[in-house]
């Protein structure tokens, strides 16, 4: 009489966190989005809190440089806040919505990624710039302290259209990613609300600029609504399959 041999116990697949039985350490990164997201709207709030002046689109150069003159630590925290790890922030999210639209090699190939990393390069660009602003201001040289803040207001009226294309590709894209249709709808208003502020900057008109103060919102909220619905939509076919 033979006896099968007993098999030995097949090792306990570790658990990561948030995943239950998946293994794995990797499975973590789908927290990323939400992450960047939530860290997107604190970094702008943050960054405005840090600077209190709200100088007018057109302002006078003379105007331009005393304000800076008068924060140069406020400014300087302001830019690398908003613009700087803010840009970083809005590539994650930006690249995560768009490789879930869609194939990644596909996602890679389309003009629409191309408008994306521009809108992120702008955001890195205007810090930098901001920094030679500030550096004009307190060395008195007014004119390049003016020239330079018309600059990164155009730049910024670029980034806003370039996130207003960005949003509206996703608004109608979003069906087939199975994006709901709230989230669609907040990119929609923001798509619409940008592309008017967009302009107004692009073209320093304080008429259409002040759309700013709807578009400002919209985007945060936008942006932090898609990083968190990515998170919990990467996370429940996870959920699903270790149940």
């Amino acid at each position: 009489m033979t006896t099968t041999p007993a098999r030995p116990p097949e090792p306990a697949a570790r658990a990561v966190p948030g995943f239950g039985g998946s293994p794995g350490p990797r499975n973590s990164w789908y927290l990323l989005p939400a992450y960047a997201g939530i860290a997107y709207v604190l970094a702008w709030g943050a960054g405005l809190a840090a600077w209190p002046q709200n100088l007018p689109l057109n302002a006078a150069s003379t105007q331009v440089a005393a304000s800076y003159v008068t924060h140069p630590a406020g400014a300087v925290t302001q830019y690398l806040l908003a613009e700087g790890l803010a840009g970083l922030l809005l590539g994650i999210v930006l690249a995560s919505a768009l490789i879930s639209a869609g194939d990644r090699r596909a996602v890679r190939n389309r003009p629409i990624a191309a408008i994306a990393l521009a809108a992120v390069v702008i955001s890195l660009l205007q810090a930098i710039l901001g920094m030679f602003l500030i550096a004009a201001a307190t060395h008195h040289d007014i004119a390049r302290a003016g020239n330079l803040s018309n600059l990164v207001n155009r730049l910024d009226g670029v980034k806003m259209l370039a996130l207003a294309a960005v949003a509206a590709f996703l608004a109608t894209r979003g069906a087939a990613a199975r994006t709901p249709r709230w989230l669609r709808a907040i990119a929609a208003l923001a798509a619409a609300a940008l592309a008017v502020s967009g302009l107004g900057y692009l073209l320093l008109s304080s008429a259409l600029a002040g759309a700013a103060y709807i578009s400002g919102p919209l985007l945060l909220l936008w942006i932090a609504a898609t990083g968190i619905w990515l998170t919990r939509s990467s996370r429940a076919p996870a959920v699903r399959h270790a149940a």
